[in-house]
């Protein structure tokens, strides 16, 4: 399943991510990589994702939520 169909209130594990090398590096120092776990605090209406990741809150746009399997 795909972070972006994720339902708000739920902690999931994720899997894999596909992104390019860069972008992958980004998420890691954020605290975003396989097998963390992520819990969608909110989704609005264009598809940003407030997440709980590790401690810390953060927002993931749209495009990147469809790249991140859970």
């Amino acid at each position: 399943m795909l972070l972006s169909l994720s339902p708000v209130g739920e902690i999931s594990r994720i899997k894999a991510i596909w992104a390019e090398a860069h972008i992958m590096n980004i998420l890691e120092e954020a605290g975003i990589a396989v097998d963390c776990e992520v819990y969608v605090r909110l989704k609005t209406y264009d598809d940003v994702l407030i997440v709980d990741v590790n401690g810390k809150r953060m927002a993931i746009g749209g495009e990147l939520a469809r790249k991140i399997i859970l």
